[in-house]
């Protein structure tokens, strides 16, 4: 299970290195998230929903990923 915010950020074409760049973390701090190691900071949150054009809460739902 992924968080959507990987679909978002697949949707927006972007690699997991520009996101990171772009919320001005390193690579190894968004995966840390993203498999739910660490709490994603409020601040993070807010950039990623703007820069996605969602809701927090709407990244934070988990999706499953669908086999080829």
């Amino acid at each position: 299970m992924l968080l959507n915010i990987e679909a978002e950020r697949v949707r927006k074409g972007m690699s997991k290195e520009d996101l990171a760049f772009e919320l001005g973390v390193s690579l190894r701090t968004y995966y840390n998230w993203i498999n739910q190691l660490t709490a994603i900071p409020s601040t993070a949150l807010k950039k990623m929903s703007a820069l996605f054009g969602t809701s927090i809460e709407y990244l934070l739902v988990e999706y499953e990923e669908r086999g080829a």
